[in-house]
């Protein structure tokens, strides 16, 4: 019998969690059973533009620095954790490919974002999020 990993997407803004209250997002994964988390270019892409960004706060930069390095760190053959960065259709916003590649692949979805969290329950797309600013939590 073939045993399927359970897969979440992360989006950009989960990815500054680490940064901003010193969770390890990667660990909290694991913890919930996700052993496939998978990050699209376009979300390493905007982590990219924040890391450049001088208007945003410093701490915020440094958060998107942090993220954009761990997701390089897991990445690699080397890392802990099962990441993969995967390409996607660069022409849709970011959100949209989220929630396509969500339901192609059965996978749940980690943001902060309540727009893109509402559209994924509505399709029946599980979501991931921060709770009490110290873990993580699964809404199906």
């Amino acid at each position: 019998m073939k045993v399927l990993k359970k897969s979440v997407i992360v989006d950009t803004n989960a990815l500054l969690i680490p940064g901003q209250f010193g969770v390890d997002i990667f660990q909290e994964l694991e913890r919930l059973g996700y052993s496939h988390i998978i990050v699209l270019k376009s979300v390493l892409s905007e982590l990219q533009v924040l890391m450049r960004r001088h208007d945003l706060k410093g701490k915020d930069r440094i958060a998107a620095k942090v993220g954009h390095s761990l997701v390089l760190k897991y990445a690699s053959r080397t890392g802990r954790y099962n990441v993969t960065i995967e390409d996607a259709d660069e022409d849709q916003e970011t959100d949209e490919l989220i929630a396509m590649q969500a339901a192609k692949r059965d996978a749940a979805v980690f943001t902060m974002d309540e727009d893109l969290k509402r559209e994924l329950m509505r399709a029946g797309i599980p979501t991931v999020h921060l709770r009490g600013g110290s873990r993580l939590e699964v809404r199906e």
